[in-house]
């Protein structure tokens, strides 16, 4: 992790980071009929089955369970100022992390990422993580999840004058679903870049989450991953690449790792990532709020020896 103190994001909104496109689309994936009862549907505690799995099968991290991964964890936690969730580890050979039960929000990181991934990069994707609570994505994340097994058209079946209802209206609700989804982790990429405040360290994360090997990673370009990002956004740009990037990310939960590149680059171009910090550190350097006594100069030890409940009342003060 870089040898710097990180700023804290004291009162950081999420609209102040919140990418236009997670705006938009959650919106519209709101103004569904049936969305309603499907949030209320998972508010039931479904979370259950994924807190059991974890707790037996992964690794839970702690300050005395990978003390070295765990520090980096809690100041990620502490920058964004989210409270701490649970934190796993898993060996399955995936370059993953998610987070998961919208309850007691729980993180998991698969050790095939972290094994890639240097410090900084790590505390982007933990960042990310956070993001995703911080901006309570785990109600819609766990629907979709609901929505891609299938799992939600049976137990939908199974409620009185519902089902007739679903039918209809599963399209528009698997293609909004998926565009909010897609534009979500656009926002989340902001927040880990909030967290870990190494712009080339996000990007780098990205990029290997692109493509990686081991036996060429010495020779990883970031430079070129952006001038990569460039080029696609000027094809992006034309009808022809519009459709296909419509046909082509159809049920895709996340944007391709190039895509998302380029919108971190506009995030930090744009100035909005300066605003924030500076603001922040702005705020770090207003002095405390002075005590009756000192705004008329009383000196601390002539206060310490006067009666606790005698104050001064500067006379110059209106």
């Amino acid at each position: 992790m870089s040898d710097f103190d990180h700023v804290i994001l004291r009162d950081l909104k999420t609209d102040e980071y919140e990418h236009s496109l997670d705006r938009t689309t959650l919106d519209v994936l709101r103004k569904i009929p049936i969305l309603p009862k499907l949030v209320e549907l998972v508010q039931l505690p479904t979370s259950m089955t994924s807190r059991y799995a974890m707790l037996g099968s992964d690794l839970r991290v702690t300050d005395r369970q990978f003390p070295s991964l765990y520090k980096i964890f809690r100041k990620a936690c502490e920058v964004m100022e989210v409270p701490e969730p649970l934190f796993y580890i898993s060996t399955a050979p995936e370059l993953n992390a998610y987070t998961a039960c919208p309850d007691k929000p729980i993180v998991k990181m698969y050790s095939y990422l972290l094994d890639i991934l240097e410090e900084d990069e790590i505390m982007f994707v933990i960042g990310h993580e956070l993001s995703h609570i911080k901006c309570r994505h785990l109600v819609y994340t766990v629907l979709g999840e609901l929505i891609s097994t299938g799992v939600l058209r049976v137990i939908i079946s199974t409620i009185p004058g519902m089902g007739a209802l679903y039918t209809p209206a599963e399209i528009s609700l698997n293609y909004a679903f998926y565009q909010w989804m897609r534009a979500s982790e656009y926002t989340c990429d902001r927040g880990g870049f909030l967290a870990c405040q190494n712009f080339e360290a996000s990007c780098r994360a990205l990029m290997k989450l692109a493509g990686y090997s081991k036996t060429y990673a010495n020779e990883l370009n970031l430079d070129e991953f952006f001038e990569q990002a460039k080029a696609f956004d000027d094809l992006n740009e034309t009808a022809l690449g519009k459709i296909q990037q419509i046909l082509l990310s159809f049920g895709l939960t996340h944007p391709w790792a190039v895509l998302r590149v380029r919108e971190l680059m506009k995030f930090k171009d744009g100035g909005d990532y300066d605003r924030i910090l500076k603001r922040e550190m702005q705020l770090a350097k207003l002095p405390e709020p002075l005590s009756p006594n000192e705004e008329v100069g009383v000196s601390s030890g002539l206060a310490a020896a006067l009666p606790k409940d005698l104050k001064f009342k500067n006379p110059f003060k209106k």
